[in-house]
């Protein structure tokens, strides 16, 4: 079953002609064909973090963390966006994200105290294109439920690619997530700043990977690029 379908299953039903409208702006049936150059741009910090890790592994810290030369390496080669200068992971939030997100998708693995490349990590380090799609297949993936259905509804209003406003993503992602049954313990809609707080790693990976403009975007305006909005549509495509 596609996410797209799947998400459908769980919704309201009065919701689900509305979805369907939306899928469709949101092209989400299209062919992927975007061309390798703007893929290999994508994965560059995934590449990176992959052959930094190499072949014989990072020894992590005794509080699991990076090491502060590897952070500053890291750092050095990557615009992380991020407002202060770290030379700890701890206070580097988006590169600790990112090398959790890869072992969740089963690229890195952490043994022993070592972060290692995984044998598909290993195999798609030197592959962009497979590797891409890989992450797009993978990028909803998450122990918490209500993370993975907001990350999908994220991508369904990426794919769209109808507005830039930071704001209205929020409420839409908002208004989306009650549609498959998402609400406050007290029974409350969710707020716009609360759903938007569990998509909020997700978004820093998206951000850091092009999905977005980082150049002409900011946190009010996200610019969509041709690039995440094949992304989104292909993780959108991809078997739960």
């Amino acid at each position: 079953m596609k996410v797209v379908q799947e998400l459908e299953t769980r919704m309201h039903p009065d919701s689900v002609a509305g979805f369907r409208l939306v899928l469709a702006e949101a092209r989400v049936t299209d062919s992927i064909l975007l061309p390798v150059r703007p893929m290999e741009r994508m994965v560059a910090p995934v590449q990176w973090m992959l052959r930094r890790v190499g072949a014989h592994g990072i020894r992590l810290t005794r509080a699991g963390y990076l090491p502060p030369a590897v952070v500053v390496d890291a750092a050095g080669a990557i615009d992380w966006g991020w407002p202060v200068r770290a030379g700890r992971e701890s206070h580097l939030l988006p590169l600790l994200e990112l090398r959790a997100h890869l072992c969740a998708v089963g690229l890195l693995r952490v043994s022993k105290g070592m972060l290692l490349q995984t044998s598909r990590g290993r195999a798609l380090v030197d592959a962009p294109r497979e590797l891409w799609w890989h992450l797009a297949r993978t990028v909803h993936q998450s122990r918490d439920q209500a993370e993975t259905d907001a990350t999908k509804l994220l991508l369904v209003l990426i794919a769209r690619r109808g507005f830039d406003e930071g704001e209205l993503f929020k409420q839409l992602l908002a208004l989306s997530l009650e549609t498959v049954g998402w609400v406050r313990a007290d029974g409350a809609p969710l707020t716009d700043d609360a759903a938007f707080d569990l998509v909020l790693p997700k978004w820093r990976l998206l951000r850091r990977m092009g999905v977005f403009d980082v150049g002409a975007s900011s946190h009010t305006r996200w610019i969509i690029t041709p690039g995440g909005a094949a992304f989104a549509r292909a993780a959108l495509q991809s078997e739960v």
